[in-house]
């Protein structure tokens, strides 16, 4: 019997705006339409050819808590009784931002677990290959399977989880990091050089994902964006991302077809139709787009994304006592030993240095010369440390300067500052007996840890609670039946044990 594709229409509305709709159901993905991201650092480019008011979606997945796929400002537009739902995170921000929203039905999913969201559509939801907390969504439309790996990279353990797809969707262009670009440690020339081997080094990639999944087709997407305000021109002018044409270009392949599209365009799945809005024809014109960020930018709208500065005022107490408050995040006894000095404004005045050496330490005197080095403005980090925002809205944006000395990116402790939570009890100095070893029962560690411990297994790739061998099977069993790595192994077991000991001092405490 020949195959017959589903009556299913595919929407790019903005960067990583997907709408996928079939039978008069809507499925919007990372909706990120009206606005800026990133403190006002990021415009859509091309603009989108709608608002959000003018979508009524039936159901949303937002992949992570990043500024351009978690959008306060669009998500403020859609019915509170909208399904949302969200990658089931240990630090549960992502439900608690969305409660404060005003959403009353979000549905946190466990990695690996398929769930029927409508009569057509079944969705399971997928780590990344990095231990940064993102996901990727399969997406299953009456047969016919889309995997949209966004930004999250390509984590070659589930391709035998997933199968043959039919469409791989994944971002296409560098660009959404402030490396190397805001990293004054290194020379111009250096930069330029990273970022022509990023841009061929990910085409690449893509090619090869398309090909590791079987896929006949390939959706670029979730880079559709430019820096927004001029004095981030100089950037755009070193980093030159890559195009949908440049991906058209590097996927010719017969078996392989690239869904070009540009913001405003859809695709019709059933005739396999792609349907476009005219384009100026140097939309990729370094002149047009830096004519384009020149005349888009808005003072007062930009103002509007960006915190107050008085509002937001440097208090130094406040400062210190949030990094000092860091020792009660469970990754702190992840994180690298390293010297930090931070620069408000960029300047000498209000700055100060911390150590990290079993925890943070606030030093008396400044290090001239540290490990690291930041420079922020203080409102923005004034903005993160009143409502614990993400770093990552500040780097992301381009806010900062960074050097480093010597050049070591220290990964423990950016994931520190991603998405902190705290916990309780922290475990720094406490951490001389493990509690949890390699032998020990998946059994135990789920009975102990409850939901917290299938989410961290679900991590790295354990699906433990759907294993029909779950009650047999000790920790490296599970290692060894899934390949998890040495390094990452090692790191899945001192991450259990921060929450085991934490779980077992608040115990204790409530005992007493």
């Amino acid at each position: 019997m020949q195959y017959c594709p589903p009556p299913l229409l595919v929407s790019l509305h903005s960067h990583a705006t997907l709408e996928f709709k079939i039978n008069d159901f809507s499925l919007l993905c990372d909706p990120w339409i009206d606005g800026l991201a990133f403190f006002g650092a990021w415009r859509h480019y091309p603009q989108p050819q709608i608002s959000s008011k003018d979508l009524s979606p039936n159901a949303i997945f937002i992949s992570h808590e990043h500024s351009d796929h978690f959008h306060p400002q669009t998500l403020s537009n859609f019915a509170k009784d909208t399904p949302i739902y969200i990658p089931q995170f240990v630090n549960q921000r992502l439900e608690k931002r969305l409660d404060l929203l005003g959403f009353t039905n979000i549905i946190s999913l466990p990695f690996g677990q398929s769930v029927q969201i409508n009569k057509d559509i079944q969705i399971t939801l997928y780590e990344p290959i990095s231990l940064w907390n993102d996901s990727q969504i399969l997406i299953d439309i009456a047969g016919f399977k889309i995997l949209n790996i966004n930004d999250a990279g390509i984590n070659h353990s589930i391709a035998s989880k997933v199968g043959s797809i039919d469409c791989v969707c994944a971002a296409f262009s560098p660009g959404a990091s402030g490396y190397p670009a805001t990293f004054t440690h290194l020379s111009l020339d250096e930069k330029i050089c990273f970022y022509q081997k990023s841009r061929v080094s990910l085409l690449d990639m893509l090619l090869e994902a398309c090909k590791m999944y079987n896929a006949r087709y390939f959706l670029p997407f979730a880079s559709h964006f430019v820096l927004n305000h001029p004095k981030h021109l100089k950037y755009m002018k070193m980093l030159r991302k890559n195009t949908i044409f440049d991906c058209v270009e590097k996927i010719e392949n017969p078996d392989i077809k690239v869904i070009d599209l540009l913001p405003g365009d859809s695709w019709d799945v059933g005739s396999d139709e792609i349907i476009k809005i005219p384009r100026t024809q140097d939309l990729y014109t370094q002149e047009h787009i830096e004519e384009y960020i020149q005349n888009q930018f808005r003072q007062d709208e930009f103002l509007s994304f960006y915190p107050n500065k008085h509002k937001y005022r440097f208090d130094r107490k406040k400062c210190l006592q949030y990094f000092e408050n860091l020792n009660f995040v469970p990754e702190i006894s992840l994180c690298e030993n390293l010297s930090v000095s931070v620069y408000p404004d960029f300047e000498n005045t209000n700055a100060f240095s911390f150590v990290v050496d079993n925890g943070v330490k606030i030093l008396d005197s400044l290090i001239e010369n540290p490990n690291l080095s930041i420079k922020i403005p203080s409102e923005i980090l004034m903005y993160i440390v009143v409502h614990n925002e993400s770093w990552d809205e500040a780097t992301i944006g381009y806010w900062c300067e960074f050097s480093r000395n010597p050049d070591v990116y220290h990964a423990e402790f950016w994931r520190l500052l991603q998405a902190p939570f705290y916990l309780k009890h922290s475990s720094i100095g406490k951490y001389e007996s493990t509690l949890i070893t390699p032998s020990t029962p998946l059994c135990f560690i789920l009975e102990n840890l409850g939901e917290v411990g299938s989410k961290i297994l679900a991590r790295y790739g354990l699906y433990c609670l759907s294993c029909s061998k779950l009650p047999m099977e000790s920790l490296q069993n599970a290692i060894q039946a899934h390949g998890i790595s040495t390094v990452r192994s090692q790191r899945l077991l001192k991450e259990l044990n921060i929450h085991f000991i934490s779980k077992s001092l608040e115990t204790k405490s409530l005992m007493h």
